[in-house]
């Protein structure tokens, strides 16, 4: 893909900083919308350039590709909603719902469901050129201790 094909459109910027893990840097760039309004429901917007390597022999993104984004759109939402570092995956369920190709954009909404002490449940779906490519749901873990709270 050429770098036009590899950007991101207006309002988008690369995600940088201590936050990139290692799976991003191999699967990415992912990118933050910018502006952005956070809500209490939706805290984080993130977007991706689906690329070659990401894709299945069939030429589509791979399903387990796509699993991993949604884990990463729900988990940064859970993380920013509730003021934690880190909220590892408890539960993670996907639903395909149409391909992505080389080149597509997708870009997530997510919504932080409830948050309890110890436990945040999200949904979300990443969204492609011609709608809904996938929809998740999954449960995170909190740290026992989270700002705000008492031990």
């Amino acid at each position: 893909m050429s770098p036009i094909e590899q950007s991101a459109p207006p309002g988008w910027r690369v995600k940088e900083g201590a936050d990139v893990d290692p799976f991003q840097h191999l699967n990415g760039p992912f990118y933050i919308a910018d502006p952005f309004e956070p809500a209490a429901e939706e805290a984080v917007r993130l977007g991706f350039r689906v690329a070659p390597h990401n894709c299945s022999y069939s030429g589509f993104a791979h399903g387990g590709w796509l699993s991993s984004i949604l884990d990463v759109c729900l988990g940064q939402n859970a993380q920013a909603g509730c003021a934690v570092s880190h909220a590892p995956t408890i539960s993670l369920s996907v639903d395909f719902m149409r391909g992505a190709q080389p080149g597509d954009w997708l870009e997530s909404r997510v919504r932080l469901l409830r948050a309890t002490r110890s436990l945040a449940f999200c949904d979300g779906v990443l969204l492609g050129p011609d709608g809904a490519v996938a929809r998740g749901s999954g449960v995170f873990k909190l740290p026992s201790t989270r700002s705000g709270q008492a031990k």
